[in-house]
């Protein structure tokens, strides 16, 4: 984009939390967006809890808006009161209801987030902007209220479960038919959202696909034949939608086949499922298979993949995981749900495998045919690569956001 253009231009960019682990993305975006010539201003509603090395940089200049005080939110509120009621009114108690599902307590749940967006849009108050938000969910909303109370335009792009997975959705069709432009991340997310809102116009939301640094993931050529243990590494924070469960019980199938492994589970602990889930492996027969580390810098990370035969992903639910694309731009083999926007990257018996991950058998399965055919693997690892290279270079989609943001904002 013609630098031009772009310079002078000021955006808004509002995270749930940020910096955070695995957005590296968002970092890559801003920084080719600045290059560009846009004067980004960044918002994290909550404050961050951990700052990789490589988001040092934004940490100093991101505004964070909660704890809010509670005179700070009742002045918002007084605020818009005055000048908008109507519109408050509709935000408070008509938005948040505006679900696929009509649950009260769903209801009740959006109306909190939506209070911290009208705090937010009385922090932005006066700023000449467009606001943008990373994910559908609670920044999505936050920029809804600003667009709302302050007439500033705003987008969002629509990321993983907030999008395609519906007890995860709040206020989806109000953001998408208020919404100035939106970037979908895949096909499959933009269709989701055109099902949800027929009667929008299917060209302004737009599909952006993320992507990495293909710098960062040279190519390893690996020996496909290597003796058992096999090493299988799966990286995914220990959300419930990520099916750690099913991977833990197909890897017993496999035990019980008589198949030798060892499973690296990386990824950071939620609600104390970390101690369950190794429960289970106990109980499975399994433990002495099995590793968590918890969360690890990525530097351990790039290492853990060169040394795997087999990336595995079995979640419910999924955008287009960055953790999938870095296996697949560095050689390791990768099996992955047959979810949402993944059969977008993974092309199953090309450049890697789609299994079924409500059916832990299915996974097992899959999980031994890799396994058993080291020329498949080899032949997949460099159809991947390709792939990642086609359609998932982090600068290059990123000068295309460059061009949409500049024509439209």
């Amino acid at each position: 984009m013609n630098a031009d253009i772009a310079r002078g231009r000021r955006l808004i960019y509002v995270i749930e939390c940020f910096p955070a682990n695995t957005l590296n993305f968002i970092y890559n975006e801003i920084r080719v967006m600045e290059e560009a010539g846009f004067q980004i201003e960044i918002w994290s509603l909550l404050p961050s809890d951990f700052c990789p090395e490589e988001a040092r940089s934004f940490l100093d200049r991101t505004h964070t808006l909660r704890p809010v005080h509670p005179l700070r939110l009742i002045g918002a509120l007084l605020h818009y009161l005055f000048r908008h009621p109507l519109v408050l009114l509709h935000l408070l108690f008509r938005v948040p209801f505006d679900n696929d599902s009509r649950r009260l307590r769903k209801g009740v749940k959006g109306m909190v987030h939506m209070l911290h967006g009208v705090a937010f849009a009385h922090a932005i108050r006066g700023k000449r902007a467009h606001v943008h938000a990373h994910f559908a969910f609670k920044a999505a909303t936050a920029a809804l209220a600003a667009s709302r109370l302050n007439g500033q335009s705003f987008s969002f792009t629509a990321h993983g479960s907030a999008t395609v997975h519906e007890p995860s959705r709040f206020s989806l069709r109000s953001k998408v038919r208020l919404a100035d432009f939106i970037i979908a991340v895949s096909e499959f997310n933009k269709r989701v959202m055109m099902d949800l809102c027929p009667e929008v116009d299917g060209a302004k939301i737009l599909v952006n696909r993320t992507g990495i640094l293909l710098d960062d993931f040279p190519f390893h050529d690996r020996a496909a034949r290597r003796e058992p243990p096999y090493r299988l590494l799966c990286t995914a924070s220990l959300y419930a939608i990520k099916n750690h469960e099913g991977l833990l019980n197909a890897c017993a199938l496999l035990a019980l086949r008589g198949i030798d492994f060892r499973l690296d589970l990386v990824g950071k602990d939620q609600d104390g499922r970390g101690v369950l889930l190794a429960a289970m492996s106990v109980n499975l027969g399994i433990a002495d298979r099995v590793t968590f580390h918890g969360l690890l810098d990525h530097g351990l990370i790039a290492g853990m993949l060169a040394e795997a035969d087999l990336f595995l992903l079995t979640s419910h639910s999924e955008g287009v995981p960055v953790a999938v694309m870095e296996a697949m731009a560095g050689g390791t083999p990768v099996l992955a749900p047959r979810v949402t926007g993944l059969p977008e990257l993974v092309e199953d018996g090309e450049s890697g495998w789609l299994v079924d991950s409500s059916d832990p058998e299915a996974i097992a399965e899959g999980i031994a045919k890799a396994l058993d055919d080291p020329e498949a693997r080899e032949r997949a690892v460099r159809a991947a690569r390709r792939k990642v290279e086609a359609d998932y270079d982090m600068l290059a989609n990123a000068r295309k956001l460059t061009e949409i943001f500049g024509k439209r904002t």
